[in-house]
């Protein structure tokens, strides 16, 4: 077994692995996929033939590529576009930017002519007074906001060009969101109608989606110009492989090869070998999987363990991945519970017991009753129980923070002391924040509650 301590001539070994195993994980995409054959290679090896098929012969094609979140989606289009030969024009789109379709059609125009070097779309230039806001409410009532007038004209010039055009349309179903798919419907008429062996240039629109129903949100006019192509995507189908892509990830040999490189193989070879047969290792990659089926999550997890290691603590441990795991966990919605003055802790507690009691929705008048009835039958020492004393104004700063939410309308006559609340914490939450508070009185009047 190595020693917790890393001899120094091994110090920059240990540099060299941080560095092979970060960079691992920032290309975990592609360790998915190492080892043996999955769905995502044939979706690969689909899309390469369909955009070479654009760029060398000029044929027109479109297709979507559909998978959950994290399945490689993104990775897949990149990885193809990279590789293919000449230098055809990429203009990538986001549904999450270009809300509406004269924007997408300014960023069309601005890509193509960057990577062109020549103007194209000069006509838009006159449009920017007209330009709606991108912050508006693409859903808001009313008629959808009409095309640009140069929209057909502007798209089909696109297969014109001297290269080729590939148009990648991630989040493609806020594309078909817009009012009357004008976008969609130029895109994909310029697609159905470029042929190969013709004077023109191929063009071939991409979309990426995580909705399985994409197809089913386009009218039947945009449908019908679809070539129906869908290429699926997913992510690790089982826990074993979901941990053999942190083996691989971590046993990613160095860049650089120095002296007592095959000392440390071994250490960290060893060292791995035991990190991952411990159970509560297998449990927390269990679970993490268990919860999103996402690779991201693994190399985000997984980044803050290795960026953690030093000469003193060379080798990962479950503790530190416990704590990876834990970062990437959302904060709880109060965190500032144990932090209460002893009347909102009252109220709390009062709120869990009219709870336990079937009252979901509680006024300050129940509270501050169950609150008087607990002092007098306790030996804590009094506080101020007026309306606006201590307990009121904690109830007050209880309702500021978003802890007590009115559970209906209030009106103007109402009296505050009469106005249900919901409490939004629950049970766990007050049993933590009690627990860290010093006042036993408390922990035996909450344990009534349970």
């Amino acid at each position: 077994r190595p020693s917790s301590s890393l001899p120094e001539h091994l110090h920059f070994c240990l540099q060299e692995q941080k560095h092979a195993v970060l960079a691992a994980l920032r290309n975990i995409q592609s360790i998915s996929e190492k080892d043996e054959k999955t769905p995502n290679t044939d979706t690969k090896r689909d899309l390469e033939s369909l955009l070479n098929a654009t760029v060398q012969r000029g044929e027109g094609n479109s297709c979507l590529v559909i998978g959950p979140r994290g399945s490689g989606k993104t990775k897949i289009v990149e990885d193809v576009i990279a590789s293919l030969p000449g230098r055809p024009i990429i203009v990538r789109l986001s549904g999450y930017v270009q809300r509406t379709d004269r924007l997408a059609l300014r960023e069309i125009a601005r890509q193509v002519a960057k990577q062109t070097e020549q103007a194209f779309g000069a006509e838009l230039e006159d449009d920017v007074e007209e330009e709606q806001n991108p912050f508006d409410d693409a859903t808001a009532p009313g008629p959808p906001p009409l095309p640009p007038s140069h929209l057909p004209t502007l798209i089909s010039s696109l297969p014109t060009l001297g290269r080729p055009t590939v148009l990648v349309l991630d989040a493609f179903d806020l594309f078909a969101e817009h009012g009357r798919q004008a976008l969609l419907y130029c895109l994909l008429d310029t697609a159905q109608s470029c042929r190969a062996g013709t004077d023109t240039k191929g063009i071939a629109i991409v979309g990426v989606t995580a909705r399985v129903d994409t197809l089913n949100m386009l009218e039947k006019r945009v449908k019908s110009r679809f070539s129906g192509r869908m290429l699926r995507t997913s992510g690790p189908g089982s826990n074993a492989r979901w941990q053999r892509i942190a083996r691989i990830a971590f046993l990613a040999p160095p860049l650089h090869q120095v002296d007592g490189a095959k000392e440390w193989k071994q250490l960290w070879t060893g060292a791995i070998e035991r990190f991952l047969a411990d159970k509560k290792v297998e449990e927390r990659l269990s679970e993490v999987f268990e919860l999103v089926r996402d690779v991201r999550l693994l190399c985000l997890v997984l980044t803050g363990l290795i960026a953690a290691l030093s000469p003193k603590n060379p080798y990962p441990t479950a503790a530190g991945l416990l704590a990876g795991a834990a970062d990437q966990c959302a904060l709880p919605p109060f965190p500032f519970l144990n932090a209460l003055p002893y009347p909102a802790l009252c109220l709390l507690i009062a709120a869990m017991h009219e709870r336990t009691a079937g009252n979901d929705a509680v006024t300050f008048e129940m509270l501050h009753d169950a609150f008087q009835i607990q002092v007098r039958t306790s030996t804590a020492a009094p506080v101020q129980n007026r309306y606006g004393g201590s307990i009121g104004m904690a109830f007050e700063r209880l309702v500021d923070a978003r802890i007590f939410v009115p559970a209906t309308s209030t009106s103007g006559g109402s009296a505050r002391q009469f106005v249900r609340h919901r409490c939004m914490v629950e049970y766990e939450h007050v049993k933590r924040a009690v627990e860290a508070s010093v006042r036993t009185d408390l922990k035996r009047w909450l344990k009534m509650a349970s």
